[in-house]
């Protein structure tokens, strides 16, 4: 990363404010860092503190110059019309993330019965499965399961949190967080008795070498390696893919066994998109299952071309870069 030139901090201090240098560290530009001092001013403004302003100010500030994410500095990361609550220990909900879980929602509001059940694994924030409980109407049922303690117990936070808000309409018998491994086989049976409307997971998916070079620095010092690196050696020599798709091949797995009428998983980029759909075309029973398979780029709106892949021709929707596979049953085509 190129050195930023001393005029920029002369010039932070003094037409935007002296906490300004602070944020240039790691903003790297005026306009950001304007950004992120007025975002910062505002948390303070809106919440209440027996520590001085000021030095609430600096100290966020001085978090935030170390490379701590803004979104754990702040404590909250906006998600559609939904304020989520952010954690160390969980991973940070992204933009992409907000958009398709929209664009899902669409869909499932004009394709499918008035009852609806969503299974979202590796729920993390429970940013997805509240996100689709916010946008559809009832009746509708969730249910959000992740490994991580910490990042169920969030998830539970996120619930309380937009229901007091206002953000929620109080639905306590309508979604539920479990912790629970996705590869433990006492995991089906408490979900076969369900009609899945749709599967979503955002699993981890980034190999150890990509996390190493290609993530950025933030991410690789803060943010949860055990919600981005799938570090499971022993099911992947028995699923037999590479390691950082082994949790597409357990999710096919359920999907295969639960047989939801969607299957929506996020994805590191074309490359691993398309190796999912080829897990999905190599099996005949996922295949006659799921024959309308696709891959939605970062801003999914209805936009499509048609790319082949080997022996295989796969719509894509929306601009951007490959983000996700999205499955469906020729039903609900």
């Amino acid at each position: 990363m190129p050195r930023l030139r001393p005029s920029l901090f002369w010039a932070a201090r003094r037409d935007i404010s002296p906490f300004a240098a602070l944020l240039l560290q790691v903003c790297r530009d005026l306009p950001s860092t304007a950004n992120e001092l007025r975002w910062i001013r505002e948390h303070i403004a809106s919440t209440s503190s027996l520590v001085p302003s000021k030095l609430r100010l600096w100290k966020m500030c001085e978090k935030r110059a170390k490379g701590v994410p803004l979104q754990y500095v702040l404590g909250t990361q906006p998600f559609g019309g939904l304020e989520i609550k952010c954690r160390p220990g969980v991973l940070i909900p992204r933009h992409e993330t907000e958009a398709y879980t929209t664009e899902l929602a669409q869909i499932l509001l004009r394709q499918t019965p008035t009852r609806l059940s969503i299974l979202d694994l590796c729920t993390g924030t429970g940013c997805i499965a509240l996100g689709l409980l916010s946008l559809l109407p009832p009746p509708v049922h969730v249910h959000g399961i992740d490994i991580s303690p910490i990042a169920i117990s969030l998830a539970n936070t996120n619930l309380d949190h937009n229901t007091r808000l206002g953000l929620l309409a109080p639905q306590p018998s309508s979604i539920h967080f479990t912790q629970a491994d996705i590869f433990s086989p006492s995991l089906l049976p408490s979900l076969t008795p369900h009609a899945w409307d749709l599967l979503i997971s955002n699993p981890p998916y980034i190999s150890r070498g990509a996390f190493a070079r290609e993530t950025a620095r933030a991410v690789r010092n803060y943010e949860p390696r055990l919600a981005l690196v799938p570090d499971r050696d022993d099911e992947t020599a028995g699923l037999g893919c590479a390691s950082e798709d082994v949790f597409y091949a357990r999710l096919l797995q359920l999907a295969g066994v639960l047989t939801p009428r969607r299957a929506f998983f996020e994805a590191a980029g074309i490359e691993q998109a398309v190796r999912v759909i080829n897990m999905v075309k190599g099996d005949a029973r996922l295949s006659g299952l799921y024959p309308q398979v696709e891959i939605w780029r970062d801003n999914p709106h209805k936009e499509y071309e048609v790319q082949r892949f080997g022996d295989h021709e796969v719509p894509f929707r929306g601009s951007g870069g490959a983000r996700a596979v999205y499955l469906c049953q020729s039903d609900q085509l």
